[in-house]
């Protein structure tokens, strides 16, 4: 349903660089000369022999700029600026190249930009003002444990109406009773007795200790908005109607790790109270006295069967994973009484046995630095995150002047029965044509509609530049609400007025919200300022891709002509062809030149002589240059034979041979000489890479210098100083 429309015959502006929406103005009585804005001013033009173009504007060129420079460090020259402008340009050739190719129409390139599109748009999808002060408000409420009871009367949102009243009024007349008498044990009385929470009523309402991010968030808000010791008002979620009651409020300690040992009662014969007793205590005090470690004692005797063969050890745990689970809240507790790391419990009981707890650390609450990043992504997947993305409804909705048929939406109300609240809605029964009356007596007025062509409701906004101006609107009638009825056809609890109501705010804040991300665009600079560097970013990767790295990777006999005309380029310098030998000892020194000059497989060598130990012998094998010396320990072995042949006179290793080098640090080194290998010019496969390295840079720089060929580039010069002036201003 979207549409864009030309107004008063001005031109379509530029999809490749939509402008910000903005009210439609009229400009055109306007007195004042105004400077044109960086958007406006073009810094260069790129285009080829068909028109074809690519226009760089003040905002993006300065943008560009500044991203890359570290002004702090160093203040911005006119050469910094030239040189951005060449490296700018020769990027924009690219870019335009690829277009030019087709690439950007290609099927693969299209798919993965819609999904980087969707991604960076949901940043963008969101009031971030409202966001951030509930990632505020998320790690201050961290900061404390709240212990809650509640009561529950179910109610699901797809209940009927009379299911809603009814548990509206029970709960009501439970308030009433606590009003009466708000102690504790009323509270709980009342929980046991009336409560349809099944995990909690029976423990008298209790769920224990909650922080925030763990319930939803309107149980959350009356958790924290409630003094200690007294009851909240009725308050309403998708389970039902609530009422809660807030025993104590803490600190929160953080998480803590632990050791445990566990002896199980629940399950055994008679007597195995007594007797587990026994056995926890005999545990501790063989502990305690210094007889066996916590870890040993685990190992042996822990019924914990999750730890026991980690030495009792357990990962991080806190109070509050285990809301609703009071037995093991207190087991945490008794971890973070012990006062220091090291410390061990004295034995204790929960409903699942005896326990002895040894703390191993404690850790705190992450700073709000440390957990933002954490704290938003649970905000946006979290129930608050609503209150987010409502705000964002209302101000789009605000900004593109939404006005909601109020006659038409009567008009559909009329004309639907209980079926819509049952599911069983059917589009083909409602009327095709509907009378509106408006006025009385004289006045009164009869008016036949077609009630699906109703309009519901429009969006507007509109682009403004330079005396262009393009519309950008979302409409939809009756019809396209009928559909999404039919699509969602489930039941619903409430009136058919207020169902119609719940339902259309839905359906109108998906809508909303959709209009803003197809436009986003025109409607942020920051989303379409990223959108357009990665854009283009793949479009140029990808075009490097065809005529620079495939090419070079495949295209061999341009590879080797490349390779012939850098002749003496790439050489090896002097290299020995040779074995090296580390002997613990000089007797072992002697066993390796004999098992050398025997002509014995290396294998057997290295068997021999690292019976006894592994590190007792060592060797490396191949062709080394004097700078490959960072590859020996120690190094001054491949040094001693190469200055010894590049050095002496006389050199005792120059000639194939087996030699003793004798001791360099704390190992005897013997050394086999194959070959002394003059320097020399590398094979094309001795030196590949380097050179295929070097062959893209050529084909890159060929590449650009067609580019400057087949382009045009036109600068703007006053507005390219206006710009630089700016800058080193800076």
């Amino acid at each position: 349903m979207s549409k864009a429309k030309k107004i008063d015959n001005h031109i379509e502006v530029d999809k490749e660089r939509p402008v910000l929406a903005s009210p439609v103005i009229d400009h055109s009585k306007s007195e004042l000369l105004v400077e044109m804005p960086d958007s406006e001013k073009s810094i260069f033009t790129i285009k080829d022999a068909t028109g074809k173009s690519i226009t760089v504007y003040a905002d993006e060129f300065k943008r560009q700029f500044l991203k890359n420079a570290n002004l702090r460090q160093k203040p911005a020259t006119e050469a910094d600026i030239q040189e951005h402008l060449d490296l700018y340009i020769k990027f924009k050739m690219k870019v335009l190249d690829a277009k030019l190719a087709g690439l950007d129409t290609n099927k693969a390139y299209i798919k993965e930009l819609g999904m980087y599109r969707d991604q960076l748009a949901k940043n963008f999808l969101y009031d971030r003002n409202v966001t951030d002060a509930l990632i505020k408000e998320a790690y201050e409420r961290l900061k404390y444990e709240v212990k809650v009871s509640h009561i529950l009367i179910l109610a699901s949102p797809d209940d009927s109406e009379q299911k809603h009243k009814a548990a509206k009024d029970r709960i009501d007349g439970i308030y009433r009773k606590l009003m009466r008498n708000p102690s504790a044990q009323n509270f709980a009385d009342l929980a046991k007795q009336e409560s349809e929470d099944p995990g909690s009523s029976n423990a008298g309402g209790s769920l224990g200790y909650m922080t925030a991010m763990q319930v939803v968030y309107e149980f959350e808000n009356y958790a924290y908005n409630t003094p200690v010791g007294a009851i909240s008002s009725v308050f309403k979620t998708d389970f039902g109607y609530h009422i809660l009651r807030v025993e104590d409020k803490r600190l929160n300690r953080g998480d803590v790790k632990m050791n445990h040992i566990m002896i199980r009662v629940n399950g055994k014969e008679e007597g195995s109270e007594a007797e587990a007793k026994k056995r926890i205590d005999d545990i501790y005090n063989k502990i305690i006295s210094g007889a066996e470690t916590f870890s040993s004692m685990a190992q042996n005797y822990s019924e914990d069967y999750s730890s026991r063969y980690n030495n009792g050890a357990l990962d991080y745990v806190r109070v509050t994973q285990f809301l609703g689970d009071v037995d093991k809240q207190n087991w945490v507790d008794q971890g973070f009484a012990l006062t220091k790391d090291g410390d061990i419990s004295k034995p204790f009981r929960t409903n699942a046995g005896w326990h002895i707890l040894q703390r191993m650390s404690v850790k705190p609450l992450g700073s709000y630095d440390q957990m933002k990043n954490y704290l938003k992504n649970e905000v946006q997947k979290d129930s608050r995150s609503k209150v987010s993305v409502d705000s964002l409804v209302s101000k789009i909705k605000l900004a593109n002047n939404f006005r909601l048929n109020a006659l038409a939406v009567s008009a559909l109300k009329v004309n639907l029965d209980s079926n819509f609240l049952k599911g069983k809605f059917d589009a083909n029964k409602l009327p095709k044509i509907i009378d509106v009356v408006t006025g009385s007596g004289k006045t009164k007025k009869v008016t036949k509609y077609e009630l699906q062509s109703l309009q519901l409701f429009k969006l507007e906004a509109s682009t403004a530049t330079a005396g262009d101006k393009l519309a950008i609107f979302e409409e939809y009638e009756v019809s396209d609400f009928v559909d999404y009825i039919e699509k969602n056809n489930r039941a619903h609890g409430g009136s058919v007025s207020e169902a119609v109501d719940a339902l259309l705010n839905e359906w109108i804040s998906k809508l909303v919200i959709e209009y803003q991300d197809k436009n986003l665009e025109y409607f942020n600079a920051d989303f379409r300022d990223i959108y357009q560097e990665y854009r283009e970013g793949i479009l140029m990767f990808n075009r490097m891709q065809e005529v620079v790295w495939m090419r070079a990777n495949t295209d061999s006999a341009g590879l080797a002509e490349f390779f012939a005309s850098q002749k003496g380029v790439y050489r090896w310098g002097n290299r020995v062809d040779g074995e090296f030998y580390f002997c613990k000892d000089e007797k072992m020194a002697k066993t390796v030149m004999k098992q050398l000059k025997k002509g014995l497989a290396l294998d057997s060598i290295r068997r021999f002589n690292t019976k006894a130990s592994a590190l007792d012998f060592s060797y490396k094998i191949g062709k080394y240059e004097r700078s490959d010396s960072f590859l020996f320990k120690p190094s001054a072995a491949l040094l001693t034979v190469f200055n010894d042949i590049e050095n002496n006179t006389k050199p005792k290793f120059a000639k194939p041979g087996i030699y003793s080098v004798g001791l360099i640090g704390n190992q005897f080194v013997v050394f086999k000489n194959r070959a002394f290998l003059p320097a020399m010019d590398k094979t094309l496969d001795e030196t590949r890479g380097p050179v295929s390295s070097k062959y893209q840079e050529k084909l890159e720089k060929d590449w650009l210098a067609s580019l400057k060929t087949r382009f045009k580039t036109d600068i703007n010069s006053n507005y390219l100083q206006q710009v630089t002036t700016e800058l080193v201003g800076k």
